[in-house]
């Protein structure tokens, strides 16, 4: 029955989120706001690395290792982070410490809160000439462009693979009690999904902002319709894929 334990623990911890929504909206919502400026500093800059190591053969592997940075951050300042919290709403709610219409409301939250900060930091970003000084041939917007080219069927279940390698790392960092081994298990999980060229809609958010404010060549129904199937996607990868069975297959010991 070891692995209960960790469930008890991934309930608790949604029971904490919605508690802490509902006791004080504002400390969750500005939560929810620092994880997608973390996510978006950390897009910016595997982006940068794409960019500036294409002819390295090893210049997406160096990429795709980096943004494990990205969620290690959010898992350590207790930031919250939409896809994650798929994970851990459902497996609350799944245990009778949540319930579905409070788990529907705290996801919205913490997308819109994500989204804004996504928002602050292209912003900042604007501010600072970053954006100004990409060429239009940058990685960047060559790869936002093929996000929002692809068919909504592919977007989904991109959608769907990345939050459910997502998740998985989060699921892992659980059973880990040192942050060293934390961090050990985060960032090559997280490899997965940007080394396939996976949909994660949260990252996502953060290279659509920064290509609509530069020289890319989307437009915002395009990205849009990227969020929409992408976010579909993430929701069954971390809820149905990860967090369903997560509790299922390991009952209580009175079941």
């Amino acid at each position: 029955m070891f692995d209960r334990s960790y469930v008890e623990k991934a309930a608790d911890s949604g029971l904490t989120k919605i508690t802490l929504l509902q006791t004080d909206p504002l400390r969750y919502t500005l939560r929810s706001l620092l994880a997608g400026m973390y996510l978006t500093i950390t897009v910016f800059t595997y982006w940068a690395l794409v960019n500036n190591l294409h002819d390295s053969p090893f210049g997406k592997v160096l990429a795709s290792a980096f943004f494990g940075v990205g969620l290690t951050i959010i898992v350590f300042t207790n930031a919250e982070l939409f896809t994650s919290n798929t994970m851990y709403m459902a497996v609350s709610t799944t245990e009778g410490k949540t319930g579905w219409k409070e788990t529907a409301f705290l996801w919205l939250v913490c997308y819109c809160g994500n989204l804004v900060g996504a928002l602050i930091v292209a912003g900042l970003l604007l501010g600072a000439g970053a954006i100004a000084a990409l060429p239009v041939d940058h990685a960047l917007y060559d790869g936002a462009a093929h996000k929002v080219h692809q068919s909504a069927q592919v977007i989904f279940f991109k959608g769907i693979l990345a939050n459910w390698v997502v998740c998985l790392a989060v699921r892992l960092a659980l059973r880990c009690k040192e942050d060293v081994a934390k961090i050990m298990v985060i960032i090559p999980v997280v490899f997965i999904f940007l080394y396939l060229g996976f949909e994660h809609s949260i990252a996502n958010m953060g290279t659509f902002a920064i290509s609509l404010l530069g020289n890319g060549s989307i437009s915002y129904g395009e990205a849009g319709h990227n969020l929409l199937w992408s976010t579909l996607g993430n929701i069954v990868g971390g809820a149905l894929f990860l967090g369903l069975p997560f509790a299922y297959i390991n009952p209580t010991e009175k079941e």
